[in-house]
């Protein structure tokens, strides 16, 4: 008996190595630990296990917590957007959350892929995971629309940019994933820009972590 309770902590210890992390909230999917390889200097990068939400977070989701709805483009289901670094920081830790490093991003984006983009290397596939200049009609869409990717997250190709927790090494804020108004290229996993964390844009959101 005490050989089997023994054995079920450890399972339990190394399958959930921070508490709670095999149990998150339904909105949220775990992300395991693991690297992710710089592109510039072929690095590997370490990272703890977290959680981060299973899609961008929406108009209606911005506006129950913030008490305003900034967005272009306006639907209920619609990421939120329009809103600058600062704004979409606020929002999350109202929550217990933060927005994600640029590198915890990049982890569960890849899902455990080292492909171009977590689907595969081809871009003939894009329309079917994400929006983009040829195939989102010059707006965004609803969230969660696409195919997700092997964690269960949607849109973390195209849609909307989101901004990151992490610091641009040229200064700003990092920002991942690319959005309706680039080509399906800047969807790529390892692709990063940045931006002043001020500014606001109708093709720039967030999702949180924790």
């Amino acid at each position: 008996m005490k050989g089997r309770c023994l054995q079920a902590i450890l399972t339990f210890l190394f399958l959930c190595p921070a508490p709670g992390w095999c149990d998150p909230p339904a909105d949220m999917a775990a992300v395991p630990e693991g690297s992710v390889v710089r592109a510039s200097s072929k690095d590997a990068v370490p990272v703890d296990a977290f959680h981060m939400d299973k899609t961008e977070v929406t108009q209606e989701q911005y506006l129950k917590v913030m008490g305003e709805n900034p967005s272009y483009f306006k639907g209920k289901n619609l990421p939120v957007e329009k809103v600058n670094w600062h704004e979409a920081d606020a929002y999350c830790r109202k929550l217990g959350k933060r927005l994600p490093t640029e590198w915890e991003w990049e982890l569960a984006a890849r899902a455990g892929s080292d492909t171009t983009f977590y689907w595969g290397d081809s871009l003939q596939e894009a329309d079917a995971h994400g929006w983009h200049k040829k195939n989102a009609s010059k707006k965004t869409h609803p969230v969660g629309e696409k195919q997700p990717n092997a964690f269960g997250l949607h849109d973390m190709a195209g849609n909307v940019w989101e901004w990151t927790a992490s610091d641009h090494e040229n200064g700003g804020k990092v920002q991942r994933g690319g959005s309706w108004r680039n080509s399906a290229f800047s969807m790529r996993s390892s692709h990063r820009i940045l931006s002043n964390p001020i500014y606001r844009y109708h093709y720039v959101g967030f999702r949180c972590a924790r």
